[in-house]
């Protein structure tokens, strides 16, 4: 009898104008203890807590990666249905399941399953590598780009064509799509904060359950998640025009002047010894002038970093093939130092094996590279996964290896950040392009995994360009988006949207203040003269 009137409550509660969902809200105090608040009502906010009790003994787990979930112990009160954490891992996500039985509204009979998640902000990247198919039977994977929420929707692990998708959020009246035949559907956000997101989908199978048969099942799949403010375009100016465009090539500021070496002058894909440069050119930045300060080997793919003055050209490739000949491309372990005072190159000790399309940066008196691979000519490609240092204080210096890192990426960016060493993105032997960004602790010599970029897809990673500031890391990426890393190292921020979408090019401090965007290419624009100075002082992109 007490089951009967509870399902009739329900089936009323359903009927009525407001209809009511299962949410999941995480909520951290400042003691670090989190609790999983559920709210059952239209939107993940909190609503007449009387009908608490018709969910009180539904499924709620953490589940993180591809560890096994955990249960959670929920606790009903009279206010209240919640359960609390001491252990929290900020990539984890909480799912929750509920079997509402089987209704009889007159004109229609089904049964009637609840679904839903919560977690880090749309732009983490557990949302996309935690595994949920074996307990979300409805599941629905959101993402974030350009200020756009897409979401996936997936039923026993296979998209959902024509599912409804209905989203609200801060400053968004609530709107509803269809997905499409790869299971998404895509909206606009607004303003920034907690959005609701809930995906249904009507399973034409009909069934019996505790005698009761129905021909349908409804599946319904809630979301809340924080999804920052649509990012707007990054303040700028141009400076100045490139003397050649290039790409894959080397830069470095020091004392006011921009430094260029080498890089990729031809059209994509055309590599021969003719389109690569082999010049160090010099711009001073206060007068617009070009001038070329000395000269060198043909070589792309090489890092040309700064320190005390001097300049450090690393590695690279050579193309020892005349254009239109078939590509004999060769990388290179050369390594030498250019003094601004004397215009003269000097040699230094070399790489320990022949390097390009890696990265290279200064923490110290240090130079660290990691990444890359190595091309002898129709021999096969050898991508390297060992990572080095060149101590420049000691008289004579050698390169030393640091402990082996656990990827194997080129085509990505290595900047130095706050005592610390980050390669970002590239592309990976296996996998395709990624926005995995690795961390090296000098001090305790050890490599840990740190935030991924923000992007949809992995392509956001490759051929971006890293820089600290003022404090704080920024990277430049080819879907022309800046990011910076929060404060505290634990995700990307999106600052904005850069004025033009490059890859292959340098982003490099020009003060605190102000960053500069040199060279580069876009798919479908080629490569870039102008060179931007991008303002990112905060009161200058609208922080708050």
């Amino acid at each position: 009898m007490r089951m009967l009137m509870a399902t009739a409550a329900l089936l009323t509660m359903t009927a009525s104008a407001r209809a009511h969902f299962i949410w999941l809200v995480p909520e951290t105090d400042d003691d670090g203890t989190t609790t999983v608040q559920v709210y059952f009502g239209e939107d993940a906010s909190p609503d007449d807590p009387e009908y608490l009790g018709r969910i009180k003994d539904m499924n709620l787990q953490r589940v993180s990666g591809d560890d096994a979930p955990v249960p959670l112990e929920l606790v009903h009160t009279d206010d209240s249905l919640s359960a609390k954490l001491d252990d929290f891992r900020g990539q984890s996500l909480f799912i929750a399941s509920h079997d509402l039985g089987v209704f009889d509204r007159g004109d229609s009979v089904f049964r009637l399953k609840y679904y839903a998640k919560s977690g880090p902000a749309v732009t983490s990247r557990a949302w996309q590598q935690t595994d949920c198919a074996d307990d979300l039977q409805l599941d629905v994977v959101p993402s974030f780009e350009d200020g756009r929420v897409t979401v996936e929707v997936r039923f026993n692990e296979k998209p959902v064509a024509g599912a409804e998708v209905k989203a609200s959020g801060p400053g968004l009246d609530e709107i509803t799509a269809e997905t499409d035949e790869e299971g998404h559907a895509a909206f606009e956000s607004a303003d920034a904060g907690l959005y609701s997101i809930r995906a249904r989908h009507i399973e034409d199978e009909p069934g019996e359950l505790n005698g009761k048969e129905y021909p349908e099942t409804r599946h319904y799949c809630t979301v809340a998640v924080n999804v920052p403010a649509n990012p707007s375009p990054v303040p700028f100016e141009e400076v100045a025009m490139i003397s050649t465009p290039v790409t894959s090539f080397g830069a470095a500021i020091i004392d006011g002047d921009l430094y260029l070496y080498g890089g990729h002058t031809g059209d994509a894909h055309s590599y021969s010894l003719e389109e690569q440069s082999n010049h160090l050119t010099r711009l001073d930045l206060s007068t617009g002038e070009w001038e070329t300060v000395a000269e060198g080997p043909h070589l792309q793919g090489l890092a040309l970093v700064a320190h005390d003055g001097k300049l450090y050209r690393i590695g690279g490739f050579t193309a020892k093939n005349a254009k239109g000949e078939d590509h004999d491309l060769w990388s290179q372990s050369s390594v030498a130092r250019f003094d601004p005072q004397h215009g003269e190159w000097s040699e230094m000790p070399p790489l320990p094996e022949p390097r390009s399309s890696f990265d290279a940066a200064v923490l110290g008196d240090s130079i660290y590279v990691v990444g890359g691979w190595s091309m002898e000519g129709e021999g096969e490609h050898v991508w390297h996964n060992s990572a080095w240092r060149l101590d420049l204080s000691q008289e004579s210096p050698e390169w030393q290896a640091l402990p082996t890192p656990e990827f194997h990426r080129r085509a990505l960016a290595v900047a130095a950040h706050d005592g610390k060493l980050y390669a970002i993105g590239g592309m990976q032997e296996e996998g395709g392009p990624t926005r995995r960004v690795d961390v090296f602790d000098p001090e305790s010599g050890t490599w840990s995994e740190g935030p991924e970029l923000i992007g949809v897809d992995g392509i956001t990673g490759f051929g971006a360009s890293a820089f600290a500031t003022g404090g704080r890391l920024y990277v430049s990426t080819i879907k022309g988006t800046l990011q910076r890393l929060s404060e505290d190292g634990s995700n990307w921020e999106l600052v904005g949207k850069t004025p033009t979408a490059r890859f292959f090019h340098r982003l490099l401090p020009l003060d605190d203040e102000r960053l500069l965007v040199v060279g580069g290419a876009n798919m479908g624009i080629g490569k870039f003269e102008e060179i931007e100075v991008l303002h990112v002082a905060p009161q200058e992109v609208g922080e708050e």
